[in-house]
């Protein structure tokens, strides 16, 4: 018996929130050198190769296409534009500001998710899904340390804008899934943020803008940079696809914690106590969405 919509999109997120710290870990090494907008455009264009061979692959093997309903352009549009620009945004900060700080900033977009999840798509969440959101942002602000950590504004609007622009792009992915197979989203997203990246090349600003000709390792670098993030997109487009956003959204909050464990292996120091209050709400927060559908499943299998 297969796992449930539910329990599959807790599992898609969990893999996708791992797989994204490593590529955040890649972009974090790579931004000692390279600006951050050249790094958007080097991860996306490892995306866009990598879907483009995905897609020829299948073409000769004459797979045969499920059939989508029609429509849903503008939905993706709105998807691909607010994830390039949300993707921007956290790249600027990942070059700028410690990763855990960057990736807190970042995991405020679950707060949003479960909004707009409501607005958007009339959802209606359980008690224990809005306090395991509430409990989860409270503890992404305790690792943050924003009071502490000195950032600037400009990090701080970028940031906001991060989880923001993130969750409205998320959100689109589950009225895509009528119109657009899995493989087509992710295929759109790296072409409009390769775009993206170029464009912001262009810009005249210091470590945003510009371009710096990457050398020797760091071209491995890049090359795992984008595989890491299209395998991650994967697994996101598919947590999304099989279970209400206001759902598994809060499970994205694992990725803190594995962005903590690279950091300090790329060797950030180890949490303070605001630090450590913040993994165990988090961490709460995680088993409190979770569980029940997981338990669920276990009971469905034990019969």
């Amino acid at each position: 018996m297969r796992l449930s919509d539910v329990s599959a999109g807790i599992l898609y997120m969990l893999a996708s929130s791992l797989v994204f710290a490593f590529m955040n870990a890649f972009a974090k090494i790579l931004a000692e050198h390279i600006p951050s907008m050249e790094n958007v455009f080097f991860r996306s264009l490892v995306m866009l190769l990598a879907m483009l061979a995905v897609y020829t692959y299948n073409a000769s093997r004459h797979k045969p296409r499920v059939q989508h309903a029609k429509g849903g352009w503008w939905q993706l549009l709105v998807r691909v534009g607010l994830g390039g620009i949300a993707m921007a945004c956290l790249f600027y900060n990942i070059a700028t500001i410690p990763l855990v700080t960057a990736m807190a900033f970042m995991q405020s977009t679950p707060l949003y998710v479960a909004f707009f999840s409501i607005v958007f798509l009339k959802e209606r969440l359980s008690m224990s899904t809005i306090t395991a959101t509430i409990i989860g942002f409270v503890g992404i602000l305790l690792i943050g340390n924003p009071s502490l950590s000195g950032i600037s504004w400009l990090n701080i609007v970028f940031g906001i804008c991060n989880g923001a622009f993130a969750a409205i792009a998320f959100v689109t992915l589950r009225s895509l899934k009528q119109y657009f197979d899995n493989s087509f989203i992710i295929l759109a997203f790296g072409a409009s943020t390769t775009i993206i990246g170029a464009f912001g090349i262009l810009l005249p600003l210091e470590g945003i803008g510009g371009f710096v000709l990457p050398v020797g390792i760091e071209w491995l670098y890049i090359v795992l940079m984008g595989l890491c993030g299209t395998i991650a997109q994967y697994f996101l487009n598919l947590a999304y696809m099989n279970a209400p956003a206001g759902i598994v959204a809060p499970v994205d909050y694992s990725r803190i914690l594995f962005s903590m464990a690279l950091g300090i292996m790329l060797g950030d120091s180890l949490p303070n106590l605001p630090t450590t209050c913040g993994i165990l709400l988090i961490i709460a927060a995680g088993l409190l969405i979770a569980t029940p559908a997981l338990l669920k499943d276990l009971r469905r299998l034990g019969r």
